[in-house]
């Protein structure tokens, strides 16, 4: 039996105020109660690849989307002349509507295209290309980015003579691709080449290094896509057939394609296990190496939740088909919280250092405070200083002459600590350079560390003066050649600024010094261009 009731109904300025409330929590911009992207106020994001039912928990979490299926060629034009743009409009006004990163995934690839390309002669297929890539890129302006080629070396497009073939440079149908994304996409999106299978073998690295280089010199490239699936780093722990790639080999070749001096994005990164803590176990492992890389702006999950991932490998979902975390999304929603590794910058490999000097690493992003270490052990198994500081360098007192030490920086925050920087190295010579000021200089004239530092290309140089003076400030490099003149003559007692613009000079260390008649200070400033 049920039991009836008649609740009080409610007025009609509170039912006006429920409707408007609900519309405006479905409206563009505005996410829903307690939704926070992992990523949300950082320099770079975390981002999703998804299909066009794309309301499942993705704003909680992403703040970058990407088409799986939905964006690709034969998916659009499956018939020529005729463009199916329903699931993909469906992501793109969802995405852009919400102020979400979006990425456009992708305009020529060997795998998925349209069945009919095969049967038209050069200069149809040339034509077709160009409609689709005009197509796009006007029906989408609104793209953050878009991935121009996908794995032009492990699945070249069967039209790819069309484009020019390998031509003169060997990568001519790629370097057209991108010319049409250039001409037809809105000024401000960033074309990227994605390929596979990259880090784990340096003769690939070389390959897409050479092909990167190429659209550079041509300035048609904005950022380098490596797509990060869990096979190309290992097999899954279930394999009959395991391996797992040298740690050091993918990071090495990281590292060299960083040195490029473009934006990284890890476009399809997953990790295939059914295993919660096995999951968990080998993120700390892979997702580690790729966010700890500075130059990885953007990590996207190759499927993130359940049921809406490549079928292929079933596991690699963050997400359970009812909105249940597995357990590695509370890991990274701390982790990515985190400071990121120090870079320990100077003195690195120089001989004949001084026997005082000063140990200088850059900022890290999100960081309270450092942890140093130095020896004379490789290994750290010992240590000669391990010591927490706000700073980011610190004066050494003086050390032994002609010794060969080893130091690294770690950095911490309300989160944790990061893993240590790269370790940095030394040999001290006979003589001591750097004067420690709390050593020499009297209580009352101060010399402060140039902010920031390190600088490109301007910085602040602050000092105090207990009372009138005639001084000189100056910079010099490690040769101890004077290098600029910040100030010469007499100024009041007090506390002074003086900006220093490095733009004339070579990247490095210098020394800069404040001296009067009683007084002499000298602190290293480090430029970095």
């Amino acid at each position: 039996m049920y039991k009836s009731s008649h609740p009080q109904r409610p007025s009609p300025c509170v039912v006006a105020f429920l409707i408007l409330f609900f519309l405006l929590l479905a409206g563009a911009g505005v996410r829903p109660l307690g939704a926070q992207p992992l990523a949300q106020g950082l320099d770079r994001f975390l981002g999703g690849g998804t299909s066009a039912d794309i309301s499942r928990y993705l704003i909680k979490y992403w703040n970058q989307v990407t088409p799986g299926n939905d964006g690709k060629w034969g998916s659009v034009e499956f018939a020529q002349g005729t463009y199916y743009w329903t699931n993909l409009d469906k992501i793109y006004n969802y995405v852009t509507t919400r102020g979400l990163l979006y990425k456009h995934h992708t305009l020529v690839w060997g795998q998925q295209q349209p069945g009919w390309i095969t049967s038209l002669d050069s200069a149809g297929q040339r034509q077709a290309v160009e409609n689709w890539i005009k197509a796009v890129g006007q029906r989408y302006p609104k793209m953050n980015f878009i991935d121009v080629v996908n794995e032009p070396i492990r699945a070249p497009a069967a039209y790819k003579q069309a484009l020019g073939g390998d031509g003169a440079t060997g990568w001519d149908w790629v370097i057209t691709a991108f010319e049409l994304a250039r001409k037809y996409c809105t000024p401000g999106v960033k074309l990227l080449l994605n390929e596979y299978n990259i880090l784990q073998d340096n003769a690939m690295t070389d390959s897409y290094i050479a092909l990167i280089n190429l659209l550079r010199q041509r300035g048609l490239i904005d950022g380098i896509g490596i797509q990060g699936h869990y096979f190309e780093f290992r097999s899954d722990t279930r394999s009959a057939n395991q391996y797992a790639y040298s740690l050091t080999t993918l990071k090495g070749n990281l590292d060299r394609i960083a040195a490029l001096g473009l934006p990284i994005y890890i476009t399809e990164f997953d990790v295939d296990e059914p295993d919660d803590a096995v999951q968990l176990e080998q993120y700390k492992i892979y997702f580690k190496l790729l966010w700890n890389q500075p130059a990885v702006k953007g990590i996207t999950f190759w499927g993130y939740i359940e049921g809406d991932v490549w079928t292929s490998h079933p596991y690699t979902y963050l997400l359970k088909a009812n909105g249940s975390e597995r357990a590695v999304v509370p890991w990274l929603r701390n982790y990515v919280l985190m400071p990121l590794p120090p870079l320990a910058l100077s003195p690195n490999g120089s001989n004949a250092e001084v026997r005082n000097p000063r140990l200088v690493w850059n900022t890290a992003p999100l960081a309270t405070a450092y942890r140093l270490q130095l020896t004379t052990a490789r290994a750290f198994n010992t240590t000669l200083l391990d010591t927490t500081l706000a700073d980011t360098s610190l004066q050494l007192g003086k050390l032994d002459a002609n010794g060969r030490y080893y130091w690294r920086v770690s950095a911490r925050n309300d989160k944790g600590e990061s893993d240590f920087s790269a370790v940095a190295f030394f040999t001290t010579g006979t003589t001591s350079g750097v004067i420690d000021p709390a050593e020499s200089a009297p209580a009352d004239f101060t010399l402060e560390q140039n902010y920031p530092n390190p600088f490109n290309p301007v910085t602040t140089v602050a000092f105090r003066l207990a009372a009138d003076a005639k001084v000189d400030l100056c910079i010099f490099d490690l040769l101890g050649r004077e290098v600029a003149t910040l100030f010469h003559g007499r100024l009041a007692a007090g506390t002074h600024q003086l900006h220093f613009d490095g733009s004339a000079l070579e990247s490095g260390s210098y020394l800069y010094t404040l001296k009067s008649d009683h007084f002499r200070v000298t602190r290293r400033m480090t430029l970095i261009k």
